[in-house]
């Protein structure tokens, strides 16, 4: 059975995630932007990404989780519409790797899927996505292979307006939701194509089962 996670437990966890940017080998180029409290932030037109792995601690139990540039998730991507951004993706992975952009419209060459129009990137490679930004808002970049995502290959995305906004404000944040588990990915997996509510720990009792019976029979 899986341990339960205290609240305190949880908050440290979010906080030591935070800090994986420090604790890594990866150091953050000098366009990098930093906030306290937040991830880092990546600006302009030319990024450099490394896909690898990060000993983390979140639950309380040591782990290894893949990372971008370090962190989870990875650093928050700022573009402006218009724009042509080349991003290059390194993967320190002993595995095959990729990056899709959730959400964007591009050509397909770029959009990161396996198995498409593109290979992967693999062991010790790069891929470079290059493409015009055309459309603005705020959506989310992941890997589309295996199960990395849930293991830490994700990050958000902020496309700036080409056209200023019809409103001020002093500053925004970008809140992204997400979940961890100690157990492999793979197995959980495993778990629920066999039993789909194996995690549900409130499931209906004897005494439940009755309760209905004797309703629906009134």
């Amino acid at each position: 059975m899986q341990r339960k996670t205290s609240r305190r437990t949880f908050v440290k966890g979010l906080t030591a995630a935070g800090l994986l940017g420090g604790l890594g080998l990866w150091r953050a180029p000098v366009w990098a932007v930093s906030s306290p409290g937040q991830p880092s932030v990546l600006t302009g037109t030319e990024f450099d990404l490394l896909i690898g792995e990060t000993p983390v601690n979140i639950t309380g139990a040591a782990r290894t989780a893949m990372t971008i540039n370090g962190t989870i998730p990875g650093p928050l991507l700022r573009w402006r519409e218009g724009d042509t951004v080349t991003l290059r993706v390194r993967n320190k992975l002993s595995e095959d790797t990729s990056i899709h952009w959730h959400g964007m419209i591009l050509p397909a060459n770029m959009d990161g899927v396996p198995g498409l129009s593109f290979h992967g990137i693999a062991p010790d490679g790069m891929y470079v996505y290059k493409f015009q930004v055309k459309q603005n808002g705020t959506y989310w970049y992941h890997s589309h292979s295996g199960l990395q995502e849930q293991l830490g290959v994700y990050g958000p995305l902020v496309i700036d307006a080409k056209d200023p906004e019809p409103f001020s404000y002093d500053r925004d944040y970008v809140v992204m939701l997400t979940d961890w588990s100690d157990e492999d990915p793979a197995r959980i997996l495993s778990k629920l194509k066999k039993q789909s509510d194996y995690y549900n720990f409130h499931k209906r009792t004897v005494g439940d089962l009755a309760a209905a019976k004797t309703e629906c029979n009134t």
